[in-house]
């Protein structure tokens, strides 16, 4: 967690020229950068200060005192001018920079303005030479070491930092006095603009740009509107500007409306006089011809023919000129070299990651940057961090909404502005009053773009924005086009829309491209589409694109095509959810028909509970539209998603709520004469109770068996002939059992399909478990779980990890177990299986006993207990009723009967997940 803010002195230092020393001795630099490191190391721990990180080949140190400071950096100084260094490599060389400010402290390193600028005044000196800040000097005044005096070098403005800084010089005896002019941006001919804000992120993008630019003579950064690429290219410059020996010159062409000015404008920012009878474009070529120079063109995008003409004609005059550019398109000249910049990273779409991990996002470290300027003492906090996540994450990580975001918590909190980003619009709109127009609001920003298009473009934009998640070209043409935008019209427009950084286009290792939208860009389309008139037929299109795809992808799903399928699926989960969300009140046919088809036994890519969510509504909906008559309404659909329902209960081990949807869909089933769902029916009612079927229950899974025996249905066969081996099993007769374990695992090699296969491995698990053979089993089981994790089936993923546990416990390979108990029980919790978490506990607590912790064993048993009571899911396997009852005795031997029901009663008042999350922590109860 992050320190509370104190005051203390940054030292930097760094190795001056080291690239070319290790590129030309790299054996010998080896050796003497460790003695470099141990000669600072020294210096920094002798005067009490502590060694943060090492940074290249230099150090960042923090001490509390300012004299302790300079006397570190003196005697580091000293040390590394007095070594004897060999004449290959000659004297190395140290640069060092020190400033004294607050800042705070989080996971073992510092952070914040004063640590930059610590950093930056150390960036701007030369070898053996140690410059301090105004801040450092004004404390250090007071009690100066011996011989140590300062000198004034002046005021200059420092790479990224907003305001210049006084740089004074220590001066020592020992040490050399002259250096050359220090290489701030103040000694460089440019033109660039004090930046009145901090810097934030982009460590990648900078250092492209770095690569790029030594190989090409045009680079042009890319990206929509307020992604931040003119505060990229302008910190891109401050770091290049050492590079080009006439400097680096911005033109600033946002506010130029007429294009036959461009000439002009750069003129201006070249400071040339107009020539009488020459064209402007004439002088600025001839100024240029022989000029080693950065030019700087932003915002070109309502320009770019006019600024591609202008571009190419410089680059074929001016052999030495450098030019990057900004815009939306690239300008698709000879030569260019174009970087798409993408928003700031993002935090983890996970509620419970942590304030300090949050904060590894550029994303979240701009809003808070930006917090901290309505409310300096501004903190990510356990209390906000999760709608600052989401505020983050809803903005795309795009800089100037997350800034106008900022702004708004002079009023609000970030828990009022998350539950507000529906309406982005109208609460984005705190703007600098000194901004472009168009930078002042979200809206005016996205308007910008939307007026630079014509008119197909605008139209196919609209209608993209119905998609959730992104898009294929198939799905484009498929919904998008009509009398007015044929297919190939969609086709031609989308690539113009990704040119101009409107859409976004994606290449997976695997498939074909896909596209997609930043969510504010697809929120004004959406906006803009329903405006006009054509929201509901657009939304409908959608929605019966994705029933169709619903259907196709069903049969696939036990085929060997499975995962290629499971994947198009996850990747168009958003678009089924907001398919379904459309259509379940006022289209249940089609709901019914993507609810059928995807949401039941094979989804496993959803959570239970979302699946839950999902089909309770779409059967309720199709229930009472059936009983009216209704024909558009599917029986098999609707078979298929009370099916689902029940086992969406059923995955959370609330099979009694799921039961009466079941058996609706059984008897349904047979009425119909859907033979294959009443073998699927029936081998569901009966999977969650194998060890201890009644009579009737057994002819059950006969009837199902012998069903799928006679029309081929394999996959049911394999699942209903492994019940029935479990269900003799149960009854004593190992010997059939086991047959018919083995007759289900034969089934299954013949049905090729991955899903099954990871079935048959944790049948071949079981079968060699029941025959002892445990090593066998271990290796089945973790075959198992490999497969599942493939197909990132996460309640059997689960499941294996609990059956590793359970056999690697019963070997006495406690610390494995727990291992596996930990995994399963996060899973546990996410999927929201409560009666697994139980168990869980139940198992962490038989670990426990084996160590001899009784109490908190005795605990966990108790709040496990207290769940299933609650949840009425007291356990029916033989194995875990044996184990908790040898657990019980064993806890009555050791602490005796009435302590230990005491136990279990204090654990019986615990909470089920906070017990949970304790004790994945390592707390003991």
């Amino acid at each position: 967690m992050p320190s509370d803010p104190r005051t203390a002195t940054f030292l930097f230092t760094d190795l001056e020229n080291s690239t070319p020393l290790w590129e030309n001795h790299p054996a010998l630099m080896q050796e003497l950068a460790g003695r470099h490191d141990t000669l600072l190391r020294e210096a920094i721990e002798r005067h009490r200060g502590r060694g943060v990180k090492t940074t290249g080949d230099g150090f960042h140190a923090v001490f509390n005192s300012v004299g302790s400071a300079l006397a570190a950096a003196l005697a580091g100084q000293l040390a590394i001018s007095g070594e004897s260094w060999p004449e290959a490599t000659g004297s190395l060389r140290v640069r060092m920079g020190l400033h004294t400010g607050e800042s705070r402290e989080r996971d073992g390193d510092f952070y914040g303005t004063d640590v930059n600028r610590a950093a930056r005044i150390m960036g701007v000196g030369h070898g053996g030479q140690i410059l301090i800040s105004e801040a450092t000097a004004a404390l250090a005044r007071r009690a100066l070491p011996e011989q140590i005096a300062l000198a004034p070098l002046g005021k200059h403005r420092l790479r990224g930092l907003s305001t210049p800084e006084e740089i004074f010089q220590l001066t020592h005896p020992d040490l050399p006095a002259d250096f050359p002019p220090l290489k701030s941006l103040s000694v460089y001919r440019h033109n660039l603009p004090v930046q009145l804000s901090s810097f934030v992120g982009r460590k990648k993008e900078l250092a492209d740009i770095r690569r790029l630019l030594q190989n090409t003579h045009l680079l042009t950064l890319l990206g929509p509107g307020g992604t931040g690429k003119t505060r990229l290219m302008l910190e891109a410059a401050e770091e290049l500007i050492g590079d080009f020996r006439h400097g680096v010159w911005l033109v600033e062409l946002a506010s130029l409306t007429d294009p036959d000015r461009i000439a002009e404008r750069v003129a201006a920012a070249l400071t040339l006089q107009e020539q009488p009878g020459r064209l402007n474009l004439e002088t600025v070529v001839d100024f240029l011809r022989h000029k080693e120079l950065l030019l700087l063109l932003d915002n070109v995008e309502h320009l770019v023919r006019e600024a591609a003409g202008l571009v190419e004609q410089l680059l074929t005059s001016c052999p030495r000129l450098k030019i990057l550019v900004t815009g939306r398109e690239a300008l698709f000249i000879g030569g260019e070299t174009t970087l798409q910049i993408p928003s700031l990273s993002l935090p983890a779409a996970n509620h419970q990651v942590k304030p300090e991990v949050m904060q590894l996002s550029e994303g979240v470290q701009l809003f808070l940057a930006r917090a901290r300027d309505v409310h300096p003492a501004y903190e990510l906090t356990p209390a906000n961090a999760a709608a600052v996540a989401e505020i983050v994450r809803r903005l795309d990580g795009i800089p100037l909404a997350l800034e106008l975001a900022a702004a708004r918590l002079r009023l609000l909190t970030a828990e009022q502005i998350a539950v507000r980003l529906n309406d982005r619009f109208r609460l984005l709109t705190g703007g600098r009053r000194t901004a472009l127009p168009r930078q002042q609001t979200l809206q005016a920003l996205i308007d910008w773009s939307w007026n630079l298009l014509d008119e197909p473009e605008q139209l196919l934009l609209m209608r993209l924005s119905v998609f959730s998640g992104g898009w294929s070209l198939e799905a484009a043409q498929q919904v998008a086009a009509d009398e007015h935008l044929d297919e190939y019209a969609v086709f031609d427009q989308l690539e113009q829309l990704v040119n101009k950084s409107l859409v976004t286009v994606s290449y997976p290792p695997a498939g074909e491209a896909r596209y997609g939208m930043l969510e504010s860009i697809r929120q004004y389309g959406r906006d803009r589409l329903f405006a006009s008139g054509a929201g509901e037929a657009l939304r409908d299109r959608h929605a019966a694109y994705f029933a169709a795809f619903a259907e196709e992808v069903g049969p696939h799903l036990i085929t060997s095509t499975m995962l290629s399928w499971t994947e198009r699926v996850t990747v168009e989960l958003d678009n089924l959810r907001a398919a379904l969300a459309w259509s379940v009140d006022d289209r249940p046919d089609v709901a019914l028909r993507i609810a059928g088809n995807l949401l039941y036994i094979e989804a496993h890519w959803l959570l239970p509970k979302e699946a839950q969510a999902w089909l309770e509504p779409v059967v309720e909906k199709a229930r009472s539209q059936l009983a009216a008559g209704d024909s558009r309404i599917s029986m098999h659909a609707y078979i298929k998603a009370l099916m689902g329902l029940a086992v969406a209960f059923g995955m959370q081990g609330l099979d009694g709520s799921g039961r009466p949807h079941l058996i609706e869909a059984i008897d349904l089933a047979r009425q119909h004469q859907e033979r294959r769902l009443v073998a699927m029916g029936l081998a569901y009612k009966n999977v969650v109770n194998p060890f201890r079927m009644t009579d009737e229950q057994i002819a059950e899974v006969l009837e199902a068996m012998e069903i799928s025996q006679a029309h081929g249905y394999t996959r049911e066969l394999s699942w209903t002939k492994g019940l029935y081996g479990l269900a003799l099993y149960a009854r004593g007769k190992i010997k059939e059992g086991t047959a018919l374990l083995e007759e289900a695992a034969e089934v299954i090699r013949k049905i090729d399909n991955p899903r099954m296969d990871a079935i048959l491995y944790n049948m071949q698990g079981f079968i060699a478990q029941l025959n002892g053979d445990f090593a066998a089993a271990l290796d089945y089981y973790r075959l198992a779980l490999e497969k599942y994790s493939l197909l990132k089936a996460r309640r059997q993923m689960a499941s294996a990890r609990s059956q590793l546990g359970h056999l690697l416990r019963r070997q006495g390979a406690l610390e494995e177990a727990e291992a596996y108990y930990r995994q399963a029980g996060t899973a546990w919790q996410e999927i929201g299986h409560l009666a697994a978490v139980a168990h869980t506990l139940e198992c962490f607590a038989f670990i426990a006993i084996a160590r001899g912790s009784y109490e908190h064993a005795a605990r966990l048993i108790g709040a496990a207990g207290r769940a299933r009571e609650q949840l009425n899911a007291r356990s029916n396997d033989p194995r875990e009723i044996a184990d908790l009852a040898e657990a019980m005795a064993r806890l009555g031997e050791a602490m005796g009967e009435a302590a230990r029901d005491e136990a279990v009663a204090a654990g019986a008042r615990l909470d089920l997940i906070e017990t949970l999350e304790r004790v994945l922590a390592g707390e003991t109860l």
